[in-house]
């Protein structure tokens, strides 16, 4: 994968294109840190590439609830520890 600078975006779009056309995909970064991911899309799927990619978040989402509660020390509770602190949680969101 190949990094490339946000203001490429905005000053050289045709070679941003073009380096896209030859990679595949494109790391975009500001100030040297990583902000998106550009892909090329092939022709008819996008739909199939759409669906992958929130197959994708999901994951990450689920990797960082994870990754929270090891640190929290949550990851080791008794189902039933866990079942109360779901309890008191919806409770409480129902309160507001």
């Amino acid at each position: 994968m190949e990094f490339v600078p946000y203001r490429m975006l905005r000053n050289q779009p045709s070679e941003l294109r073009k380096k896209l056309d030859e990679k595949g995909e494109l790391i975009v970064t500001v100030d040297g840190e990583p902000l998106a991911i550009m892909l090329r899309i092939p022709k008819g799927s996008l739909e199939d590439l759409v669906v992958l990619l929130s197959q994708v978040r999901a994951q990450l989402a689920v990797a960082a609830i994870r990754e929270g509660a090891r640190k929290r020390g949550r990851s080791k509770m008794a189902v039933e520890q866990a079942d109360a602190l779901v309890g008191k949680t919806r409770q409480a969101r129902r309160q507001k």
